[in-house]
C-alpha cells in the first residue's frame, strides 16, 4: 500500500446519493427538532402510506438507505425505500419492538443488510474488525464499504466524542499522498448540508468518529 501512487481511487466515478429524510434540505431542521419529520412534505417518496410510519422509519434508516445507494448505483432496480425496510427487518435485520409490542430499537445487524443485498446481486463481507487501510484495499478492489461512526462527529456538530458508532455512511473512495490515507470520499444519508451529504472527510476527523467495524458490498 505504501508503494500507491498519490491521487485520488474509488470503486465508481459516479454513485448514486440518497438522504435518509425525503426532503434533504429539511435535514438540519429535522435532527435538530425544530420540525417533525412528518412536516417532511415529500414523505410519501419514500413509499409510506402514514406519515408516522415514514418518521419512525426515517431516522432509522442510514443503514437501508447506504444499501439502496449501491443497489440503485449498480442496477437498474429502485425499490422504494419502505420496501427495503420491510424486506430487511423480514431478515432479521431490525427489531422495533419486542413481543409485548414494547419499543426496544435493537439497531440494524449487519448479517442481514448482507443476506438483502444478496437478493439485489451483491456479494458482501462482514468485518468485525475494520481499519483504515483495510477500508482502502477494499476501495482498490472495487467494494463499497459501509462503516459505523458517530454521527455528530461525522457532519461536524461536534469535534470530539466518548461514543463511537450509531450511525452508518458509505465510503466509495479515498485521497491517497506520500504513503497513507489522507481522507475518505463518502455519502452520508444524514449530513446536515449538501457538503457533508456529499463529502470528503479528512482522515483525522474520521477517526475521530469510526467504530473500526462495518460491511463491504460489490457486484
Amino acid at each position: 500500500m505504501r508503494k500507491l501512487a498519490d491521487g485520488d481511487y474509488k470503486v465508481r466515478d459516479s454513485v448514486k446519493y440518497y438522504c435518509q429524510f425525503a426532503s434533504p434540505e429539511l435535514t438540519k431542521d429535522i435532527l435538530e427538532k425544530r420540525i417533525s419529520a412528518q412536516d417532511d412534505p415529500r414523505w410519501q417518496e419514500f413509499g409510506f402510506s402514514k406519515p408516522e410510519e415514514y418518521e419512525f422509519w426515517s431516522w432509522r434508516a442510514c443503514a437501508i438507505i447506504c444499501l439502496k445507494m449501491i443497489i440503485d448505483t449498480t442496477s437498474s432496480r429502485n425499490e422504494s425505500v419502505k420496501e427495503l425496510i420491510e424486506e430487511g427487518v423480514r431478515l432479521g435485520g431490525y427489531i422495533s419492538h419486542d413481543k409485548n409490542n414494547k419499543l426496544v430499537d435493537k439497531d440494524w445487524y449487519y448479517k442481514p443488510l448482507v443476506d438483502l443485498a444478496k437478493k439485489y446481486h451483491l456479494d458482501g463481507k462482514l468485518h468485525s474488525s475494520l481499519s483504515v487501510q483495510n477500508i482502502c484495499k477494499e476501495i482498490i478492489n472495487k467494494h463499497f464499504v459501509i462503516a459505523s461512526v458517530n454521527p455528530e462527529v461525522i457532519r461536524y456538530d461536534k469535534t470530539e466524542s466518548d461514543s463511537i458508532g450509531g450511525h452508518v455512511i458509505l465510503i466509495h473512495g479515498f485521497k491517497w499522498q506520500d504513503g497513507k490515507c489522507t481522507g475518505f470520499y463518502l455519502h452520508n444519508p444524514s449530513g446536515k448540508s449538501e457538503e457533508t451529504r456529499i463529502a470528503f472527510i479528512p482522515i483525522d476527523v474520521f477517526k475521530k468518529a469510526f467504530a473500526k467495524k462495518g460491511l463491504s458490498l460489490w457486484k
